[in-house]
């Protein structure tokens, strides 16, 4: 292959951006479990989960490339600014940063994927792009999910939080089977 250390250079950028997505993900995940919207939780928790497999699928062309997998964030994460001494919880901010978030992504893999083609690395060029049709999904479901919360507001939260309670037992709280 002409170029390994470029791609493994590409590689493990996309390995941090990933790790930090999934930190700033999982943030997101606790407070929204935290506040009972189950499903945003849900939501984020999901895209975590998924984002931990582009770390696995960019970690496995490192190694075949016999490159070393570097497990470090790009960035810090975001953290909800506090007003009066309270967390800000700005539901639509939140989505907003996530969305952001994976286009950022998207224009990084669609470089990065242009980048391994130039360095005559098909391969690894074609994980960015399929990685890139991925994380557009991604957006668009942090982009609907936007969409509701404009459109509905605080409808939108208090029938996530009955159909937590629903869910749960009288207290509105998962059976973790701690009894």
């Amino acid at each position: 292959m002409a170029n390994r250390e470029k791609s493994i250079e590409l590689l493990n950028k996309g390995v941090a951006k990933e790790i930090e997505t999934v930190l700033q993900y999982l943030y997101f995940q606790f407070h929204f479990e935290d506040k009972g919207y189950t499903h945003l939780a849900k939501l984020f928790k999901n895209v975590a989960i998924k984002e931990m497999t582009h770390i696995d699928m960019l970690s496995d062309r490192i190694l075949f490339l016999k490159g070393d997998v570097i497990m470090k964030p790009e960035t810090n994460i975001v953290y909800l600014d506090k007003k009066d001494g309270e967390l800000d919880f700005d539901i639509r901010k939140i989505l907003k940063i996530a969305s952001d978030l994976e286009n950022r992504t998207v224009d990084l893999y669609n470089d990065y994927a242009s980048q391994c083609g130039a360095a005559g690395d098909a391969t690894s060029k074609r994980l960015f792009e399929k990685l890139v049709e991925i994380e557009e999904e991604h957006e668009d479901t942090f982009d609907i999910e936007g969409d509701n919360y404009d459109r509905f507001g605080d409808t939108y939260l208090a029938l996530q939080t009955i159909q937590r309670v629903q869910n749960n037992d009288e207290d509105g709280h998962e059976d973790i089977g701690m009894d």
